[in-house]
């Protein structure tokens, strides 16, 4: 295994192709590593060791850094050259909003019009979701917690509004990977998504929207305290 920037992997073979092209390669596993807040912002990108890692031309981890910059992930300075971008504040308050706004009318139509054997599913995700906590797996439960919501707007047919929380939810996904170590934060979410399962199970629509609510409102402070502790991460 070789370790780049806190990030770790299999050395992919030479001429491996069967993740995509080199350069494909490289930006997938940079935005991952990115995204998962293993290289954290301000973090410089060395493009000798990247290429060592996928034994590909340093043009090519080129292209594949000038990818990430599109996407807003990776900043490009001529003097300082390549590093992780830090988290634009506003963007990620404007997305929790607007996340807010969707999820807590979801909620409500789950606790009127959700069939019992989708509510049941949503039960089940929740037993996972305990277990992969006592697991100590955090990238379990990670999964878990992005389908129990996924799960609310399938249930209901709402692919529309599926979508459109899927984009913001992967706007949002640097701040959720970052705060998800966060001591406490596991436990508090599981609790929390049990009280919206309750809402839903006992067909109490204002119950629920206040449950999703309070739910989305916690991770909006939690991200408050996390910007004082850590402000070098974010710029307004």
């Amino acid at each position: 295994m070789h370790s780049v920037g806190g990030f770790s992997g299999a050395r992919p073979a030479r001429g491996r192709s069967a993740g995509g092209s080199k350069v494909d390669q490289a930006y997938l596993a940079l935005k991952r590593a990115i995204v998962s807040g293993a290289l954290a912002p301000e973090t410089p990108i060395d493009k000798n060791e990247w290429c060592a890692r996928f034994d590909v031309s340093k043009l090519s981890i080129t292209t594949a850094i000038n990818r990430l910059a599109f996407d807003g992930l990776v900043v490009v300075e001529p003097q300082r050259g390549s590093y992780v971008a830090r988290i634009h504040l506003e963007d990620v308050r404007q997305w929790m909003l607007m996340r807010r706004a969707l999820e807590v009318e979801v909620v409500g139509v789950c606790a009127t019009s959700m069939l019992d054997d989708a509510i049941a599913a949503l039960g089940q995700n929740l037993a996972y979701q305990k277990a992969a906590i006592a697991s100590g797996d955090l990238e379990g439960f990670h999964a878990l917690d992005t389908r129990f919501h996924q799960q609310m707007t399938e249930s209901l047919g709402l692919a529309r509004v599926g979508e459109a929380l899927d984009t913001i939810r992967t706007h949002l996904e640097r701040v959720r990977r970052t705060l998800l170590p966060e001591p406490g934060r596991p436990e508090g979410t599981y609790k929390e998504h049990e009280a919206i399962y309750r809402g839903i199970a006992d067909r109490n629509p204002e119950r629920a929207r206040t449950e999703m609510a309070s739910h989305l409102d916690r991770v909006a402070r939690e991200l408050n305290t996390f910007v004082e502790k850590h402000p070098g991460f974010f710029e307004s």
